[in-house]
């Protein structure tokens, strides 16, 4: 049986959820720059107006989307699992008087 403390516990998992959510922002950021400049640079070039460059631009904007849309619900999700969990371990460790 292992003699690990619950605070040392909380602060791994903490360290986890801030990489975890560091890494999905950076992946947001990236996957909307790069397909903001993908739909730039097929609208800007008139040899690229036939349909397999409208299929691209088609995946371009989904993929923006969900680097706005989803990726950002997904992290609020985590930080609201955290705070939870932020609290619960301070209710136990600073109970009320």
């Amino acid at each position: 049986m292992a003699n690990t403390s619950t605070q040392e516990v909380i602060e791994k998992g903490e360290k986890i959820d801030v990489m975890y959510i560091t890494i999905e922002s950076t992946i947001a950021l990236a996957s909307v720059i790069g397909n903001v400049l993908v739909v730039l640079v097929v609208a800007k070039n008139q040899g690229m107006r036939d349909p397999t460059f409208c299929f691209i631009v088609s995946l371009a904007l989904a993929d923006i989307a969900v680097g706005v849309l989803v990726i950002p619900l997904a992290v609020s999700s985590i930080l609201s699992l955290l705070a939870i969990a932020i609290d619960r371990f301070l209710r136990v460790k600073i109970p009320t008087r």
